[in-house]
C-alpha cells in the first residue's frame, strides 16, 4: 500500500542465462505478476493474496477497453455486466451487482449513482486508466458495506505515483465500425526535481449500434404477437364494425415497428469527454498529491419504450386513445438523428451526465514510532445527471440526480512484532442524495458512515495466516420526515490462510462473516422505475444483511502450467432482492397509487445461496525472449437460489466456457479467441429465457520507433461471427442485444 511502492512491477522471471541453451519446455516458466494494492493493505503479490483478486494492465487492459467499465471487464474470470447501453454497463461479480460492488476511483468512491440503476452510468473513463484491480468475494474489511460482493477500483492517471523527469505520455486514436465510433486521448506526465505534473483527456462519440437482427427477442416478439391476437379478438367481439380497419392498422404498425428495430438499435448512441490534472511532490519519507476529474457523458438509453408501450398496450382499450397517446409521448424510443431517417421524429429517453472527483493522497514513512508507514486517501464528488424526455429538437426535463460528499480512508502499516505484521485503519463517508421529477423513486437522503478496521498477517514456514474484522456505523435520514431514520451497526469479520506446496502452487483458504445495512432504495424506494422496467416499493422492515462465506483458491505462477482455480460458498441471511407483487396485491395495499401498467417489484428479504467456479489458466506452449505462445482456457458458472422460496433468483450470469491463443515474436502481438455463454437453466419465476450465443474476438497490434518515440498500430475484432447475444444478467435482454460484428482500427504513440 505504500504510495511509492504500490506501482505495479513485473517480477523477474529468471537470469538471461536460463535462456540459453534451454528448451522452452524443460525450462522454469514465471507468468508474471502484478501487486494489488486493493485486495489488501500490503504490498503483496496477487499470487500471494488470501483473497481472490486480478489485475488489468498493458496490453490486456488495452485489448479490452470499450466505452464502459462494465463493457471492458466483462470478459475477466467471475466478471459480468449489466450490459444496459455503452453509456451505461456496470460490473456484476460473481452474480451480485449495485450496492454489493464498490466501485472505486482511485481507491474513494466515484460519488456517481450508477448502483441505484443499471440504466446510470459509471463515470469513469477507460482510456485514461492505468490499472484496474478487482475483488473477487467480500472485501468488507477494507471497503465497507457496498463491497459485500466485491470491488473494482480504476486507478487512472491523473496522479503520478512516482517522480518524472522531463516529458512523457501516450496519445490513442481509434475508430470502430459497429457503432461509427471515433475516440481520441493523450495522457502526459512531466515532472522536475521533487514535482511531478499529469494531463489527460479523452473525447468519445458513437452512433447507434449495428445488431445482427431484431432489438426486440424472439420471445418478445412471439409475446406481442399473442397480445396482438388477443386484442383484435376482443375488438371482434365488441367492435365488429371497426374490424377490418383496426386489423388493418395494426398490421400497418407492426410493419413499421419491424422496419425501426432491425439491424440498429436504436438509442443507443453515446457522447463523451474527460479531462484529468494531477500534481504530486516527493520529499523526503513524505510524498503528496492531488489529482482532479471532469467527466461528462451524453447517451441514449434503450429499451424504455418499448416496455411501456407493451405494458401499456395490455389496458389500452380500457384507458382509452388518450392514455394510447400519451404513452407514445412519453416513452417512444428513438434517436432524433435516426428518426429522420424513417421520416418521423419520435420521442426518446437521454442521460446528461457530469462528474467533479477531487483526490488528494499523502503518505508518511516512518512518522511516528510503531508506525512503518501511515496512508490518508480523500476523494470528494460532485455529480448531477438529468434524463430528458422527448425528441432531439425538443427535449425535457424528466428526472434529476444529484449526489455529492467525500470518502476518507486512514490506514497505518505498523511495525514487526516478530513475524506479525498489521495495518490499522478508520473510514469516515459522508454524503447527500437528491431526486426530482417524475421518476425520483428513490427519496432525497443524506448517508453517513464511520468504521474502524484492522488486518494483521502472520508470516510463517509455510505460508501466511491473515485475520481482521471491521466495525461500522451507518445513519441514513430521508428529507421525508415521515419515513424514519435507519441507523444500522455492521461487523464483519475474516479469516484465511495460504500454504506454498511443493510444486511452487499456493492454496489459498478464506473464511468470512460480512454484514450489510439496507440502502435507501430498499428501504424507501415507491414510484415508477424506468431503468428496471417496473414500479419499485422498498421495505422500512428489512433488517440487516448477513453472509457466511468460504473461498478456495490454487493458484500457480511457475511452470509450463500456471493460472488459479477458484471455488465459493456464500450463504445469506436476510438477502434483499426485489420480488414480483401481483396487481391485485398492489392495489389493495396502495388504494391510491398507479403502477401505470408496469411489473411491481417489492424488496424483500429471504434466506439465499451463492456458489460457483472460476478457471483462468493458461499453458506456455512457448516462453523466450524471441516468441512467446500462449494457449488460455477460461471457465465460470454462479448459481443463485433462493433457499427461502425453493427457486431461482433472477438475472444470474450463465456458465461461461472460453479458449484463447496469444502470440508474441519481435514486435507482433497477435490473439484469437472465444466464448461460449450457455442457455439460462436456472430461471427465477416470471423470468424470460437466454438463449446460448459464443462469441469469437481476435486482435493483432505492431510497434515500431519513430525517432525518440514508439508508434503501435492495432485492429480488434469483437463478435467476429455476428451472433445474436443477450446475457442473462440484463434487464433490457429481449429489448437491447450486445453489438454485433465490430473492428476496431487505431494507433498509439508513446513518447
Amino acid at each position: 500500500m505504500h504510495f511509492k511502492k504500490t506501482v505495479s512491477f513485473l517480477l523477474a522471471a529468471y537470469s538471461t542465462s536460463a535462456f540459453a541453451d534451454t528448451d522452452p519446455l524443460d525450462r522454469e516458466i514465471i507468468d508474471l505478476q502484478q501487486v494489488n494494492i486493493t485486495a489488501s493493505p500490503f504490498a503483496l503479490k496477487q499470487e500471494d493474496l488470501v483473497i481472490s483478486s486480478h489485475s488489468l494492465s498493458d496490453h490486456e487492459l488495452n485489448r479490452a477497453i470499450q466505452s464502459s467499465l462494465g463493457a471492458t471487464l466483462e470478459n475477466q474470470p467471475g466478471i459480468t455486466s449489466t450490459a444496459y447501453a455503452p453509456g451505461a454497463s456496470r460490473p456484476i461479480i460473481r452474480g451480485l451487482g449495485g450496492d454489493r460492488v464498490r466501485i472505486l476511483q482511485n481507491g474513494t468512491d466515484t460519488f456517481d449513482v450508477s448502483f441505484t440503476s443499471p440504466d446510470h452510468g459509471v463515470s469513469v473513463e477507460p482510456l485514461l486508466t492505468e490499472r484496474i484491480e478487482i475483488v473477487h468475494g467480500p472485501a468488507s474489511l477494507l471497503y465497507g458495506n457496498a463491497a459485500i460482493g466485491g470491488v473494482v477500483n480504476v486507478i487512472d492517471k491523473s496522479m503520478p505515483t512516482e517522480p518524472v523527469n522531463g516529458i512523457e505520455g501516450t496519445a490513442e486514436a481509434r475508430g470502430s465500425s459497429v457503432s461509427d465510433e471515433t475516440v481520441f486521448g493523450t495522457s502526459i506526465q512531466g515532472g522536475d526535481g521533487n514535482f511531478a505534473w499529469s494531463i489527460g483527456y479523452v473525447k468519445r462519440d458513437a452512433e447507434d449500434y449495428d445488431i445482427p437482427g431484431y432489438a426486440e427477442s424472439a420471445f418478445q416478439r412471439e409475446l406481442e404477437a399473442h397480445e396482438d391476437e388477443d386484442e383484435h379478438h376482443d375488438e371482434e367481439e365488441h367492435e365488429e364494425s371497426e374490424e377490418e380497419g383496426e386489423h388493418e392498422e395494426g398490421e400497418d404498425h407492426d410493419h413499421e415497428h419491424e422496419e425501426e428495430v432491425f439491424g440498429t438499435l436504436e438509442n443507443s448512441f453515446m457522447e463523451s469527454e474527460s479531462l484529468s490534472l494531477g500534481l504530486s511532490w516527493f520529499g523526503e519519507g513524505v510524498t503528496y498529491g492531488l489529482a482532479f476529474n471532469q467527466y461528462d457523458s451524453f447517451y441514449g438509453v434503450p429499451g424504455h419504450a418499448h416496455a411501456h408501450e407493451d405494458e401499456h398496450d395490455e389496458e389500452g382499450h380500457d384507458e382509452g386513445e388518450e392514455g394510447h397517446d400519451e404513452d407514445e409521448e412519453g416513452h417512444d424510443e428513438e434517436e432524433g438523428e435516426h428518426d429522420d431517417e424513417h421520416g418521423e421524429e419520435e420521442e426518446s429517453v437521454v442521460i446528461d451526465l457530469k462528474k467533479q472527483h477531487f483526490s488528494f493522497r499523502a503518505e508518511w514513512i516512518n512518522p511516528i514510532d510503531f508506525f512503518e508507514s501511515i496512508e490518508l486517501d480523500i476523494g470528494y464528488g460532485d455529480y448531477e445527471h438529468t434524463e430528458l424526455e422527448g425528441t432531439a429538437e425538443d427535449r425535457e426535463v424528466g428526472t434529476q440526480f444529484f449526489r455529492d460528499g467525500f470518502d476518507l480512508r486512514l490506514v497505518g502499516i505498523h511495525e514487526p512484532i516478530d513475524n506479525l505484521t498489521g495495518a490499522w485503519g478508520f473510514h469516515a463517508k459522508e454524503e447527500s442524495f437528491e431526486a426530482i421529477g417524475e421518476e425520483a423513486f428513490v427519496p432525497s437522503n443524506d448517508l453517513s458512515s464511520y468504521a474502524l478496521f484492522a488486518i494483521e498477517r502472520l508470516q510463517t514456514d509455510w505460508g501466511a495466516i491473515e485475520f481482521g474484522g471491521r466495525i461500522e456505523n451507518q445513519s441514513l435520514t430521508p428529507d421525508d420526515n415521515t419515513l424514519g431514520d435507519a441507523n444500522e451497526t455492521t461487523y464483519n469479520l475474516s479469516l484465511g490462510t495460504i500454504t506454498r506446496m511443493q510444486d511452487n502452487s499456493i492454496i489459498a483458504l478464506n473464511f468470512a462473516y460480512n454484514q450489510r445495512a439496507p440502502n435507501a432504495a430498499e428501504l424507501y424506494a415507491f414510484g415508477p422505475h424506468a431503468g428496471t422496467q417496473s414500479f419499485e416499493i422498498g421495505n422500512a422492515d428489512l433488517d440487516i444483511e448477513a453472509s457466511i462465506n468460504t473461498e478456495v483458491s490454487w493458484r500457480k505462477s511457475v511452470g509450463f502450467v500456471t493460472g488459479e482455480i477458484t471455488a465459493y460458498y456464500s450463504d445469506f441471511k436476510n438477502f434483499v432482492y426485489l420480488e414480483h407483487l401481483e396487481e391485485e396485491v398492489f392495489e389493495t395495499l396502495y388504494p391510491d397509487a398507479d403502477s401505470d401498467g408496469l411489473d411491481i417489484l417489492i424488496a424483500e428479504a429471504v434466506d439465499a445461496e451463492f456458489y460457483g467456479v472460476e478457471l483462468d489458466v493458461s499453458f506456455h506452449i512457448i516462453d523466450t525472449m524471441a516468441q512467446r505462445l500462449h494457449f488460455s482456457i477460461l471457465m465460470d458458472q454462479t448459481r443463485a437460489t433462493n433457499q427461502t422460496e425453493n427457486n431461482n433468483l433472477p438475472r444470474i450470469p450463465t456458465r461461461r466456457i472460453g479458449a484463447r491463443l496469444d502470440y508474441e515474436i519481435g514486435a507482433w502481438t497477435m490473439g484469437a479467441g472465444a466464448r461460449y455463454h450457455s442457455k439460462a437453466r436456472h430461471l427465477a419465476p416470471d423470468e424470460s429465457p437466454s438463449e446460448s450465443y459464443t462469441l469469437a474476438e481476435a486482435d493483432i497490434s505492431y510497434r515500431f520507433e519513430a525517432g525518440q518515440s514508439v508508434i503501435e498500430l492495432f485492429a480488434v475484432g469483437r463478435n467476429l461471427t455476428d451472433e445474436e447475444a443477450r446475457p442473462n444478467t440484463s434487464f433490457v435482454k429481449d429489448l437491447v442485444p450486445l453489438p454485433g460484428r465490430n473492428v476496431e482500427l487505431g494507433a498509439r504513440l508513446f513518447f
